[in-house]
């Protein structure tokens, strides 16, 4: 009977691994100025997920860090032609280049949605349509964040982040919520940007409000579960062939 429960109580930790953790929201919000230094970082955290966030710009050929501005609707990035931000140019947008937001995580987690802020371009309709990716990849996170979270269009985690991209259609709706398609896909970088592929011909801006996130890792108290619940059973059955022997 002790060994029914025990197994009982180690498949349900088992389910548990196998269950996703709630998810966190984790909002994006300051009060920076429009422009900056490039390559800047910018640290935000919630129930234990932390991400390191850094804005580029991208035009096919060339890839640039920009400036990652924080502001009361969330973070925007001012590439290298857009001098002082001033305007909508400090929004995520794909007005001559394509901006986006590079998101470093202290862990492998799911993105399943975002809050994009829009905001007009050039005098445009607004739109918040994106583009959105994912990878893997060792090194790039810091405990103390770094001047920097460095990539390249040469390296294997740009290569990664091209090779999974796709594109999802915004929301205009209340609340501007987005759901980012994203499945049971999981990394530790992700990346968020205006629309890559601009099917309806609207330039797209936004800026990044808020993302619900959910850890891929099993929480500490599941595996602890799990290794007393083995433990238990690994335990019983030697009771049990000590049992048997001594009948024999």
């Amino acid at each position: 009977m002790i060994r029914k429960t025990v197994v009982a109580a180690t498949l349900a930790a088992a389910f548990a691994v196998s269950t996703p953790a709630s998810a966190a929201v984790i909002t994006f919000t300051g009060n920076s100025p429009g422009d900056g230094a490039d390559g800047n970082v910018r640290a935000f955290s919630a129930d234990g997920i932390t991400v390191q966030a850094t804005a580029w710009s991208y035009t096919g050929s060339t890839l640039e860090t920009a400036y990652l501005g924080s502001f009361s609707s969330g973070l925007g990035v001012t590439n290298p032609t857009e001098g002082d931000g001033s305007g909508n140019a400090h929004a995520v947008d794909n007005y001559l280049r394509n901006d986006f937001i590079l998101l470093v995580f202290n862990q492998a987690v799911n993105l399943s949605s975002a809050k994009l802020t829009p905001y007009s371009q050039n005098g445009q309709a607004l739109d918040n349509d994106a583009s959105v990716s994912f990878a893997t990849a060792s090194g790039l996170f810091a405990s103390t964040v770094p001047a920097t979270t460095a990539i390249a269009t040469s390296n294997a985690v740009f290569t990664a982040l091209n090779g999974n991209l796709w594109n999802v259609s915004g929301n205009l709706g209340t609340g501007f919520q987005t759901n980012l398609a994203s499945g049971s896909n999981a990394g530790n970088v992700w990346l968020i940007g205006a629309a890559r592929s601009n099917s309806d011909n609207v330039l797209d801006g936004f800026k990044l409000s808020a993302i619900t996130v959910t850890s891929a890792v099993p929480e500490p108290g599941t595996w602890a579960m799990m290794l007393v619940g083995f433990g238990a059973i690994g335990a019983s059955m030697r009771r049990r062939r000590t049992a048997v022997l001594r009948v024999a």
